[in-house]
């Protein structure tokens, strides 16, 4: 494992417990120090320092230097930035070196707490909150949840030598402000500020990840609910992560972050997951539900499904459950296009009764070039969830059944004779 080791107290001390661990790590520790040619005879004071460190520890080392000021005015970007890429391209080519599998860089809480506040400043979301990841490829940060209080506290302890960087008091620096003003200010508000921010980072870290894993398992239907997702996959995924995606979207569904699922309800839901059952439902704490719908997952409120009542069409725009419906006079050269969600019927459907409702027992559709069948058998065999049969517009004069959305109109029932006294119906769904 390759150290990042600038020298300061945070290097300093973390090379020294990795060494002391290695062998009960079971790696080889070796360090790397990169002289950024910005603070003249203190710089090669450091570079020296970190050498001779690393002879006392009996480790390899290896140095380099890179004038970061030149670097930084030729990419026109500021020094820190600059610093920053230049370093982590040197370490990159320092572990290929000396063969490391890993790089270990000294971040610590309080650096966490900084990089959320400096992201918070410059405007972020989710990510940006989440602080400093523990590992990011092949970097590590061994240390990243020890406050600088605890470093400097081991260093002490231990009679560990560290050189001071006087560029850390320059204000001129952002993050050199944040750690003067805007640090100290907050410890005295609370002592415990640091340690809470970098809980909250790692809270935060594992909840960005859960909802970019159940936004996976939601990505194969992207009409899908919140509060659903895909059956597979899910059902393929490990015990740990079925417990957090199902928890996310239990959340989802009760709104309320506080939600939260036994042991024994994940293995119910992972069950009825891996099942080969069409249908079926876990009942969950406080009225909510797992409902197995063929390919998906649901998890509602019990009796959440809210069935519209009937009601009667009248050209112009209508309003139905989650669907708009426009009827307009059909023009003599439109062109006929019945379909999924457009069909055309007589006038004098509209003056007869044309309704708008959900299915009915014994109703029954002839759909072109296919057998007659009744609704029940037909959703049945298109696999349409049993959730959402109960919302699925259809329309009738009354007697029979006109056209179901999202499957076409009646071959019989529907048929057009004089173009000229005829209406245009469009679904849409809101």
């Amino acid at each position: 494992m390759l150290c990042a080791f600038s020298g300061g107290v945070d290097s300093s001390v973390m090379l020294d417990m990795m060494v002391k661990l290695s062998g009960e790590l079971g790696i080889t520790v070796c360090a790397a120090h990169l002289n950024h040619m910005l603070r003249g005879k203190d710089a090669d004071r450091d570079e020296e320092f970190a050498r001779r460190r690393c002879e006392e520890y009996g480790i390899e080392f290896i140095s380099g230097r890179r004038d970061v000021a030149a670097y930084a005015k030729e990419k026109g970007e500021s020094t820190e930035l600059a610093a920053r890429n230049v370093r982590y391209d040197f370490l990159e080519s320092a572990a290929r070196t000396l063969f490391a599998t890993k790089i270990a860089t000294a971040h610590n809480a309080n650096d966490n707490l900084e990089t959320i506040l400096m992201n918070l400043a410059r405007g972020t979301g989710i990510d940006g909150l989440c602080g400093i990841p523990h590992r990011r490829g092949n970097i590590i940060r061994p240390i990243l949840s020890l406050s600088r209080e605890e470093i400097e506290k081991y260093a002490e302890e231990n009679n560990i030598e560290y050189c001071l960087d006087k560029t850390n008091e320059d204000t001129a620096y952002s993050r050199n402000r944040l750690r003067r003003d805007a640090i100290p200010a907050l410890i005295a508000t609370n002592p415990a500020a640091v340690e809470n921010a970098y809980r909250a980072s790692r809270h935060l870290r594992h909840t960005a990840y859960i909802s970019k894993r159940a936004a996976y398992f939601r990505a194969k239907d992207l009409e899908l609910p919140e509060n659903a997702c895909q059956r597979e996959g899910l059902s393929d995924t490990s015990p740990a992560l079925m417990a957090e995606v199902c928890e996310y979207f239990a959340k989802n569904a009760m709104e309320d972050v506080r939600y939260s699922l036994s042991s024994r309800h994940i293995d119910a839901i992972a069950e009825l997951a891996k099942s080969n059952r069409a249908s079926g439902e876990v009942s969950l704490p406080h009225g909510l539900i797992c409902r197995c719908e063929y390919d998906r997952i649901v998890f509602e409120k019990r009796g959440e499904v809210h069935k519209p009542s009937e009601k009667k069409l009248s050209i112009g725009e209508n309003f139905w459950g989650t669907y708009r419906i426009i009827i307009t006079k059909f023009e003599e050269n439109g062109k006929i296009n019945n379909s999924f969600n457009t069909f055309l019927v007589p006038c004098d459907k509209i003056e007869s009764g044309l309704t708008v409702r959900s299915r009915m027992t014994g109703d029954s559709i002839k759909l072109s070039k296919r057998p007659g069948k009744t609704l029940k058998k037909l959703f049945v065999d298109e696999k349409i969830p049993k959730g959402e049969r109960d919302t699925l517009p259809v329309f009738s004069d009354g007697e029979n059944v006109l056209f179901v959305y999202g499957f076409g109109a009646d071959e019989e029932n529907c048929r057009i004779d004089d173009l000229e006294n005829t209406l245009k119906i469009e679904i849409i769904r809101i």
